[in-house]
């Protein structure tokens, strides 16, 4: 269990201070005031209130607390405070933390629903850093779903970036099973294996990078068009949002350096081509 130690020195002590022990549940509830959300753990069906929201069924998850998710809480706090003021709470209303988690079947690290974000974390690998690190990823992965998903535009030209003989994965199975150990395919513009198996996968991988490892993605980016030309998308993507946060982004792309190394899709057009089958839709993109 962790006891996080903090010192607060009021106005009327000056230098003189107290201190207490956060909980993990004391840590929930200060970042569910300050982000207006609903940070919790526990029974995972109720994440998923049947009158409202059914639980999809290739979906499993076992139940955890927040003492056991103490590093994921850490890993949620770092995400957060990237974004802008207000921003998430128009996007989200909660982020809740389960234990093992499987899509189709296999291990999944976290998903998203209608209005809320699902992190796994997994006990036996607390003091390794790897849930503070999938809770610190997965909010920016899955996340960004909520900026990909509602966008026509996006999810189009996104695809006009993908190669000629790419291939979508068939299921979430075969996605989460793929081989990492290969190496990324910065050519073709993928960050990793795992972005390679779908459009909205490789989003979420990209936004992963540009919050989480933004000096990563910007050297990748000067060495790579195509990857310079996904995140000028992918900037576009959230700079466009809302009117409200639309500086608030800009200052933060411009200040991680990856503005200056994108290539700009704002005036990018987008043509369909439509055959017979409109069902049948061929994205390609063109940039002056």
């Amino acid at each position: 269990m962790k006891k996080r130690f903090i010192t607060v020195v009021t106005l009327a002590t000056c230098l003189l201070g107290c201190s207490y022990f956060e909980s993990e549940a004391d840590q929930a509830l200060r970042l569910s005031k300050t982000y207006q959300l609903e940070i919790k753990a526990g029974d995972p069906s109720l994440f998923y209130p049947e009158q409202f929201d059914k639980q999809p069924s290739n979906l499993k998850m076992e139940e955890t607390s927040l003492e056991e998710a103490s590093e994921a809480l850490d890993g949620i706090e770092k995400a957060l405070i990237i974004y802008p003021p207000d921003f998430v709470p128009t996007i989200i209303d909660a982020i809740y933390i389960c234990g093992p988690m499987w899509m189709d079947g296999a291990v999944a690290g976290g998903t998203y629903g209608k209005k809320k974000l699902i992190l796994s974390s997994i006990s036996k690998w607390n003091g390794t850093k790897v849930n503070y690190n999938n809770a610190l990823r997965a909010v920016h992965h899955e996340l960004s779903s909520q900026i990909y998903t509602p966008s026509i535009f996006t999810r189009l030209a996104w695809s006009a970036l993908m190669p000629p003989d790419w291939k979508s994965a068939v299921n979430n199975y075969d996605a989460l099973m793929v081989n990492h150990d290969l190496p990324p395919d910065y050519n073709s513009g993928f960050l990793t294996q795992y972005g390679k198996t779908s459009t909205e996968n490789d989003f979420n991988v990209y936004a992963e990078f540009a919050f989480a490892e933004p000096a990563r993605l910007r050297l990748l980016a000067q060495q790579h068009p195509i990857i310079a030309k996904k995140l000028g998308l992918l900037i576009s993507a959230y700079t466009n949002i809302s009117p409200e946060f639309s500086d608030a982004f800009d200052s933060y792309f411009a200040k991680t350096g990856l503005s200056e190394v994108a290539i700009n899709t704002e005036k990018a057009e987008l043509t369909l081509h439509l055959d017979i089958d409109v069902d049948n839709l061929h994205p390609t993109i063109s940039q002056e």
